[in-house]
């Protein structure tokens, strides 16, 4: 549980499904965990091995190291080697290809064939604003949020939206610090 946990809040969890997921997975968790540090304090120190004790105190570590870092860490490593899949998908937008798709929203396309594990969490959706034949900026979403936060990787050659992402930068600094990750693309959250 400590190893896949963060993952899988990463990808698979967002808005209303965090209460009704991480909880009962923490609850889950932190139970298996009491349960075995009474185990091993009752049990005689000759059944007790040091393989135990180091299991334990990994797995310790890593559930409340990844509890606590995991999303930044699984941010990171997102961002690094699903780039390439990320400008593929620009590439159709640019092209003409891929097209926003859904009834309720004008700006949203649900992705299809990137399913496992999702290029953009949250149901696997995509934002494509265009502003005239050359000018488009694409919204990776990276944390759906509660109510009306959300944090997403973006690309965009749209001279308005470098702008203000640029007045962003230098204007927010907090938890969330909103960054231009390489020419065209940005990492913000709103």
């Amino acid at each position: 549980m400590a190893i896949i946990q963060a993952p899988f809040f990463y990808y698979y969890t967002f808005g209303m499904s965090v209460f009704f997921v991480a909880a009962p997975y923490l609850i889950i968790g932190l139970s298996l965990t009491i349960w075995l540090l009474i185990a091993a304090l009752r049990s005689p120190k000759s059944q007790v091995t040091k393989f135990h004790r180091v299991g334990l105190i990994l797995t310790i570590s890593i559930g409340s190291l990844s509890l606590l870092f995991g999303e930044r860490m699984i941010e990171k490593l997102d961002w690094k080697f699903r780039r390439n899949s990320r400008e593929e998908i620009v590439q159709l937008v640019k092209e003409g290809k891929l097209k926003p798709n859904v009834s309720y929203n004008d700006i949203i396309c649900t992705l299809d064939k990137w399913k496992f594990p999702p290029i953009s969490n949250g149901g696997n959706e995509i934002a494509i604003h265009k502003s005239d034949s050359t000018a488009v900026t694409v919204e990776f979403f990276s944390n759906r949020g509660f109510l009306d936060h959300y944090s997403a990787f973006v690309y965009t050659n749209d001279p308005e939206w470098i702008d203000e992402f640029e007045k962003q930068i230098s204007y927010k600094k907090g938890f969330h610090i909103n960054k231009q990750l390489d020419k065209h693309w940005y990492r913000v959250s709103y």
